[in-house]
């Protein structure tokens, strides 16, 4: 290694080595070795001196420092303390760094210096001495959010394997080993870490075994090979910056970078260093993941408390416009400096354990009480609703909470608020609003009228969005009105492309169940078209697509991990915000490379109110109305719906236009749903094609394609997520050993159970929407808008159920048909868990609203795939299929 270093960097007799590390360091082989081994000074700083930022860069300005070796975080403290003594480092030539991810923040930082120093990033385990591979950071790289680790160093042998230990291609992500001169001889007394992490080198050349060069290590650190051979680092096997919090994937890498970036924009104190960690507040653990996310950050210099909330304020408002709501920092934590190992390093176990004193943004709703027109015991009422807010979100007795603050928006999440109306309901009794009017307006003020039999109004001040959640009634036809301009407007002249010139396609959701089947599906059949991922709720990674597809066992054939990453292109943005996320140019430009959008994605709740799905389902199918738009060729638009699009005409109240309900193959212009605050969902998906249809109607080549409830794969036989509503229904159904008798008015289609295996749909739609025979007799009758129902041939009729119970249950027991009230009140007391309990909340709440699922009429499908796809069949949904369910 010293040689190496000797070599590449020409060290000599004028280099003046600053050795700043403590002697347990691993960084201080090289800030003392290197010097001595080309004749060049160490220049040692005491131990007063490395303590202090400020004395360190005094230090290397006074001494003459060419070459230093820092952790980015240590380095960062003393740009910021002493920015302008680096500018007078005339002599300064080479900045490693080392020990920790280097982040583009502390690069775009450095360059500000304007020092002549080239930045070396550098990688290895001290296991390895060091550092086995070198980058120099390029000018062009200071965007980038992962800065390569380099090439590899002389008689260092690296290579990326899969858990099989079998080497990987470039461009696939797997675990970094080394093997060559600098595998250590292993761990001091561990023989069993030693047998796991040092083991035989299968792929050492015969001169490498001569030497004695036969160790391989096994690192522990994901990485790949890029196309010109520097290697790129991508954390810990074990987990690194990535984590899961209450079901979602968030990179708090990610959160850093945005806040290091609006940080930057603003004036007055400068941000120093950030950190971002999960942790509880309490310090306890629980089951329903109640940790919070915590943003420590480092000014260069304090500033007071109130100038602390207006800071965290403006920043999180900023970061707010690109990260989703749970990726957002639920408080903030001011230091003066971030705690460190004897390493230099973040010390993340202190920030994971250290008391806090948070600061939190202030709230647009914070009103004073008398705006909200609320009498004293009201107000009494609403004190309490706040008290408890603090209680199951744990937050501390000064963090403000304005009454319209969205309990989601705070932290929360569906079992917390589950446990937020368990408290309410000990105080307030039958007064106490249901879990589904929670979720509709979770917000003090809502709740606190609900409580108190007041009409529901908006408090003075509210935003737009707080007054609809409050109101809760919805124009619908307004809803579905696409604007009269031309961003929604196809291109003069934009040609019909056929199917083999559609080369490049947008897919939404893939990250879903149905999506990952659908891409899989599309990449067998056509490999050599290039798809561009989006995600639903954000932005998406290729590695997470890759092992999503891997768990559904949807990596065989000719759809190959290498495949996966050659042929695709994660698009930087989500479903969630506002143009999807992407800057104009950046929108403007994947809509002249595109054709052909599949749109499979959206937020599903069957809970929550219309504000917080309009985002991610109406506005996104806008978005991308106006994204196909801006295509160079008619961009086709494919729709994956829902059959209870049409089921809505169920409800009492929908206003229809035809004395039937009407279960063929049309658009839905023909009704309009109920007004009232129920099942938000499946509204917007009825906005969502609506405004299809009227894209349709302006020339645009759109598809809706409504499909039934989706089971396991019969290809696989990997089942479908634990979570599908409709499945765990049935499911319930039977285990219980009764069936609520649902059904409607007289001449209202049958309560039908109708499901369909994932691979069927998968490969459905894409027969469907790829036949250039259908695509000619679209053209020929200059019919703009196709619509699909894709169902299972042969449905079952709820009312049937009960006599297939001894055939499918283990006690042969037979089945009885009940009352819906009867029924709901056998699920809820078997219900034993809070998750059982917000499903059977799901369950009354569609049940009592009196919507009814029932078969769709398939007459055109089923002609249309019986010409372009003649062999594909759907097993019918008899006993085998509700035993392939789990009923």
């Amino acid at each position: 290694m010293l040689s190496t270093l000797q070599h590449d960097y020409s060290f000599t007799s004028n280099d003046k080595f600053l050795h700043q590390s403590s002697m347990c360091f691993d960084l201080s082989i090289v800030q003392i070795f290197s010097a001595l081994t080309s004749g060049a000074t160490v220049c040692i700083a005491s131990t007063p001196v490395r303590k202090d930022p400020a004395r360190l860069a005094k230090f290397i300005q006074e001494a003459g420092v060419t070459v230093t070796y820092f952790t980015p975080t240590h380095f960062a403290l003393l740009m910021e303390s002493s920015a302008d003594l680096f500018r007078l480092c005339s002599d300064y030539r080479i900045a490693f760094f080392a020990g920790e991810r280097l982040s583009a923040r502390v690069v775009d930082k450095f360059r500000a210096l304007k020092t002549p120093a080239m930045i070396l990033n550098t990688w290895s385990p001290s296991e390895l001495v060091v550092q086995t591979t070198i980058h120099e950071v390029a000018e062009s790289e200071t965007g980038d959010v992962n800065i390569p680790i380099g090439f590899p160093m002389a008689n260092c042998r690296h290579y990326i394997l899969d858990t099989q230990m079998n080497p990987l291609p470039a461009g696939l992500v797997g675990e970094i080993c080394v093997g060559g001169s600098q595998v250590g001889s292993g761990y001091l007394n561990r023989p069993e870490a030693n047998a796991a992490s040092f083991v035989q080198d299968p792929f050492c050349s015969a001169d490498d075994i001569s030497r004695g060069w036969t160790r391989l290590f096994r690192t522990g650190d994901k990485g790949r090979f890029l196309a010109d051979g520097k290697l790129e680092f991508h954390g810990r096997i074990a987990g690194d910056k990535q984590i899961k919090l209450r079901g979602f994937r968030v990179d708090l890498g990610e959160v850093e970078h945005r806040i290091h970036l609006e940080a930057s924009k603003l004036t007055g104190p400068k941000l120093v260093d950030i950190s971002m960690v999960a942790r509880t507040l309490d310090g306890k653990e629980s089951y329903t993941d109640e940790r919070q996310l915590i943003a420590y950050i480092v000014l260069n210099s304090q500033i007071a408390p109130k100038e602390q909330v207006k800071y965290v304020t403006t920043i999180h408002k900023a970061i707010a416009k690109d990260l989703n709501p749970y990726m957002l920092p639920n408080g903030y934590q001011f230091l003066t400096e971030l705690p460190m190992t004897i390493g230099r390093k973040v010390d993340r176990q202190s920030l994971l354990t250290r008391e806090l004193t948070l600061v939190y943004p202030s709230s647009k709703s914070n009103e004073p009480a008398a705006e909200t027109n609320l009498g004293g015991d009201q107000q009494k009422v609403l004190d309490t609703i706040f008290q408890l807010y603090r209680d199951v979100l744990k937050l501390p007795k000064d963090r403000e909470i304005g009454v319209t603050d969205n309990f989601f928006e705070l932290g929360g999440q569906s079992i917390l608020l589950l446990r937020l109306q368990a408290k309410l309901k000990r105080t307030y009794k039958k007064a106490t609003p249901s879990l589904p009017e929670l979720f509709k307006a979770p917000t003090p003020l809502a709740i606190c009228q609900k409580i108190c039999g007041l009409a529901a109004t908006p408090a003075a001040g509210a935003s737009k969005a707080a007054a609809a959640a409050v109101k809760q009634i919805i124009n619908w036809t307004a809803e579905a009105t696409l604007p009269s301009d031309k961003r929604y407007l196809v291109r003069y002249g934009a040609s019909t492309l056929s199917s083999s010139d559609i080369t490049s396609v947008l897919l939404t959701g893939v990250e879903s169940f149905i999506g990952l089947h659908v891409f899989a599906n599309m990449l067998s059949l056509e490999p050599t078209k290039h798809f561009h991922l989006l995600g639903s709720e954000k932005s998406i990674q290729v590695d997470d697509v890759i092992a999503d597809l891997k768990q559904y066992k949807l990596l065989k054939g000719t759809v190959t991990e290498e495949l996966v990453r050659s042929q695709t292109n994660i698009v930087p943005g989500s479903l969630m915000q506002p143009g999807l996320g992407l800057e104009k140019t950046t929108f403007s430009q994947l809509g002249r490379s595109i054709q052909a959008i599949y749109h499979l994605g959206g937020r599903m709740s069957l809970l929550k109110n219309y504000e917080t799905l309009r985002r991610a389902n109406a506005g996104a199918t806008m978005d991308l109305i106006e994204l196909a738009a801006s295509g160079l060729h008619r961009t086709e638009l494919h729709y994956l719906s829902t059959w209870s699009v049409p089921h809505l005409q169920s409800h009492a109240a929908a206003k229809r236009n035809r004395t039937h309900i009407d279960i063929s193959e049309s658009s839905p212009d023909h009704f309009t749903p109920s007004e009232d605050a129920e099942l938000f969902y499946f509204k917007s998906r009825w906005v969502s094609e609506m405004l299809l249809t009227h894209a349709a109607e302006r020339g645009f080549n759109v598809s809706i394609i409504r499909a039934s409830a989706v089971s396991g794969s019969t290809a696989t036989n990997v089942p479908a997520p634990d979570d599908d509503f409709v499945r765990r229904m049935i499911v319930d159904m039977v285990t219980l050993g009764s069936v609520p008798d649902l059904h409607g008015p007289a001449g209202t289609p049958a309560y039908a159970i109708d499901f369909i295996p994932v691979n069927y749909l998968s490969s459905a739609l894409q027969s469907l929407t790829t036949s250039d025979a259908l695509r000619d007799e679209k053209s020929f009758t200059k019919k703009n808008l196709s619509i699909f129902h894709i169902g299972n041939p042969s449905p079952m009729n709820l009312h049937d159920l009960p006599k297939l119970m001894t055939q499918l249950r283990v006690d042969e027991k037979e089945g009885k048909l009940v009352s819906l009230p009867d029924w709901l009140a056998e699920m809820k007391a078997k219900a034993k868990t809070e998750g059982d309990v917000l499903r059977w909340e799901a369950v009354k709440n569609v049940c009592e609203t009196g919507h009814l699922m029932f078969a769709l009429d398939q007459t055109e499908t089923q002609k249309a795939l019986e010409e372009v796809d003649s062999e594909l069949t759907c097993p019918p949904m008899d006993k085998a299929f509700l035993k392939m369910l789990g009923a």
